[in-house]
């Protein structure tokens, strides 16, 4: 969990700053919490109706689930249309259009979430459709688990939550990747050189 939260907050930075030039605003994305839960247990925890992108994991198998609460959808459409982004409180299903300029912003997004999984796998994602009620997001049985990575959104003065669910299953594959890549990434913040000649000096004694 703690290399998907060094991943996603490289994600967070990179969507911070895609968002507020696309918006002509300060954005402000970061991760809040890297969890893991059932698929069920992340359905009832979000609101109906909501954004919810269906994202094709490629080269991973299945899908995982890009979620945008409504009050940063409408903030963002708002923005996108001209107005302040200082919307009301709004629950409803999208319409056509609002669901084209979803799809756009969510498209540019997933290219930030391709950048900051890059050393990990050449993770190509790409978004099949929108759903807005969660019930119809069925990517996997009720009880699998999955890793949900929540992103605190800030758009303007308005706040709210974008999440990331990905089934298990999904980055089972690559997980002793994700290992080396948090031991690898360990050393580098740890001192580089330093901790190179600390190991070696380590093995030396050892041998």
């Amino acid at each position: 969990l703690r290399t998907l939260q060094m991943m996603h907050e490289t994600f967070a930075r990179l969507t911070t700053t895609s968002l507020s030039a696309q918006l002509r605003t300060l954005v402000s994305v970061h991760v809040a919490s890297v969890d893991q839960l059932t698929y069920e247990e992340f359905i009832r925890s979000i609101p109906n109706p909501t954004t919810l992108g269906i994202v094709n994991m490629d080269p991973l198998k299945g899908s995982a689930i890009f979620e945008m609460d409504p009050s940063v959808t409408f903030t963002i459409i708002d923005r996108l249309f001209g107005c302040s982004g200082e919307t009301m409180k709004i629950n409803r299903e999208l319409t056509d259009i609002e669901l084209s300029v979803m799809e756009n912003i969510i498209v540019r997004i997933l290219s930030n979430l391709r950048e900051s999984w890059s050393a990990v796998i050449d993770l190509r994602p790409r978004l099949g459709n929108i759903e807005t009620n969660p019930q119809f997001a069925q990517i996997v049985p009720p009880n699998d688990m999955v890793v949900l990575v929540t992103l605190e959104t800030k758009v303007g003065e308005v706040e709210g939550m974008m999440n990331f669910c990905i089934p298990y299953i999904t980055i089972e594959p690559i997980i002793s990747k994700l290992s080396a890549q948090y031991w690898y990434s360990s050393i580098r913040k740890g001192g580089g050189s330093e901790n190179f000649e600390v190991i070696k000096d380590r093995l030396e004694t050892v041998t």
